[in-house]
């Protein structure tokens, strides 16, 4: 049992920066040194410190685990991440929101009582894919392996994933204890679910926005007015240069083929057995090439990832100095950037990440460095990229976004004055249209007819518009049924806005499908319904209770 097993008492244990980088980065990171020593404090929260060995414990470690098993189809842990870490806008915002939501969460745990059981903690883990062998069950041996060779390079210990596992019980529990008494209303599902089952007629019209944009030429001092209360929206672009090494092993190259000699008389008069033995024996030779030739690309390649993480570990005892000269001793060469943004990086740095959980290019990573007063945070760990090399970079400056002069700005505010304008009067034109065609209907006339004489375009009548109905992009909004939804028959929706252009809807018809699987799927929609309300229920407790904790980053201050 998972339980009963022993528990190992911590491995390595890597800095903030290696933790977060090592899912990125695949196995190189196994060979990097803590130079945190006792550990950096980080992160203060409710008036406690917390260091960044503890950040990878609770942290940036656990949301590694979740991306590598979610590879296996347990989606439930990444998802218990992304539950805790509401609002991130990066990979590190990401494990420092799930850091300090965990935390608070092991405070409603003590608060509350909820303390999942062993026996419980050792099911679920024992249910996961990621432990199956190849019958589906759960498999002792495979779930050994992953603990003794997967979660070490993590900083992670067994113990760790069962304590990863009993906060996501944990957490189910708690939604359901802080929305108690909160139920669905079967009434209302069973009105939402009727909604959804409609068919619906209308009558369509448009009114495009390129004529409004048209007649609009602002006055410099319009711009300038307009600019003014919203000039420090306008920033420029955030730019870098870097120094950098991509190192490429010395792949041996694939010998030619050489051309078959042409058929001896021997071996045409060979008898099938034999012309069978000699060709097994020229494609044995080929196999014997090709292993050898991929054993010697992967000794090259060994060769290459033992000299980067030699020359890393060098760098960072020398806190960054030398770099020009360690290089030359690999006989390595650097090259430098002029100052870039970073949707226009070079195509060096634009290179692919391998081994990544999230993809994306390598200046991606690079832009995420933070420089501090300690020289070795201008270098990014190496990065894995392409398919064999390893790119290493310093950050040599930086240009932070800055608000923008008028001048800079002007074209910009120009056309936002020209479309915000523009939308305005094409919504108050499509207003005065819908009055015109009430006005005309209720005279007796046609849909049609009102809305040509409101000069409308695009007339056109639809027909069972359904929930899974699909609007023709050119002339249909794309909201179609959910405008016409809710509208009584005879009557007009609200306009409906685009960016281009407007929609003016008319009901002609609604009509409810009857459902005969209606009871099941009311059922469900109370079900899904109970749970929305114990998830925004869990996201209110739990974003009131980081307000109340004070997050103090201390690693910007350093």
């Amino acid at each position: 049992m998972i339980e009963k097993l022993h528990r190992y008492k911590g491995l390595l244990v890597f800095g903030l920066v290696l933790v977060a980088a090592a899912f990125v980065f695949g196995d190189f990171s196994r060979g990097r040194r803590n130079s945190a020593g006792g550990g950096t404090s980080i992160l203060r929260v409710a008036g406690r410190s917390y260091s960044d060995k503890e950040f990878s414990k609770l942290g940036s470690g656990p949301v590694s685990l979740a991306q590598m098993i979610m590879g296996a189809g347990d989606y439930t842990p990444y998802q218990f991440v992304i539950e805790l870490s509401k609002g991130a806008t990066s990979e590190n915002d990401l494990a420092e929101k799930f850091f300090v939501s965990r935390l608070l969460l092991h405070e409603a745990k003590e608060q509350f009582g909820i303390f999942p059981g062993a026996e419980e903690v050792s099911a679920y883990v024992r249910s996961m894919h990621s432990f199956a062998g190849a019958d589906k069950a759960f498999d002792e041996k495979k779930y050994r392996a992953f603990i003794d060779k997967s979660i070490g390079r993590l900083g992670l210990t067994e113990n760790d994933l069962l304590d990863f596992a009993a906060d996501i019980l944990a957490s189910r529990k708690l939604k359901t204890l802080l929305s108690a008494g909160l139920g669905a209303d079967r009434d209302a599902a069973a009105k939402t679910l009727a909604l959804s089952k409609q068919q619906i007629s209308a009558d369509l019209a448009c009114l495009p926005l390129g004529p409004f944009e048209d007649k609009i030429e602002p006055s410099e001092a319009e711009i300038k007015a307009f600019w003014e209360p919203i000039k420090d929206a306008y920033q420029t672009t955030p730019r870098r240069k870097f120094s950098y090494i991509l190192v490429t092993p010395e792949v041996p190259a694939e010998a030619k083929a050489e051309p078959d000699a042409p058929e001896s008389i021997a071996e045409a008069a060979a008898t099938d057995e034999a012309k069978a033995a000699a060709k097994k024996k020229k494609d044995e030779a080929k196999a014997l090439k090709a292993a050898a030739l991929a054993e010697e690309r992967r000794a090259k390649q060994i060769e290459t990832d033992k000299l980067v993480s030699d020359f890393t570990d060098q760098l960072e005892d020398d806190k960054g100095a030398g770099f020009e000269e360690l290089a030359k001793k690999n006989a390595w060469e650097i090259k430098t950037t002029d100052f870039f943004a970073l949707g226009d990086a070079p195509a060096d740095l634009a290179i692919k990440v391998r081994a990544s959980s999230r993809g994306g290019q390598a200046v991606d990573e690079l832009f995420h460095i933070r420089e501090t007063s300690d020289p070795i945070s201008k270098f990014h760990q190496p990065i894995a990229v392409a398919d064999n090399q390893w790119l290493i970079a310093r950050l040599d400056g930086e240009e932070k976004a800055r608000e923008k002069t008028y001048g800079e700005a002007r074209a910009e505010v120009r056309a936002k004055f020209i479309a915000d304008k523009a939308a305005a009067d094409l919504k108050a034109a499509a207003e005065a249209a819908i009055t015109k065609i009430k006005a005309a209907i209720a005279a007796g006339k046609s849909f049609a007819d009102a809305a040509k004489e409101a000069e409308l375009t695009g007339i056109k009548s639809v027909t069972a518009v359904t929930s899974t109905y699909k609007p023709d992009g050119a002339t249909e909004p794309q909201n179609l049924f959910q405008a016409a939804s809710d509208v009584d028959p005879g009557a007009i929706a609200d306009v409906i806005i685009e960016s281009d252009r407007v929609f003016i809807l008319h009901v002609v018809k609604r009509e409810v499908v009857k459902d005969p699987n209606s009871a099941a799927s009311i059922d469900a929609a109370v079900a899904s319904a109970a749970s929305q309300n114990e998830m925004l229920v869990f996201d209110s407790w739990m974003a009131s209770r980081v307000e109340d904790a004070k997050v103090e980053q201390l690693y910007k201050k350093r």
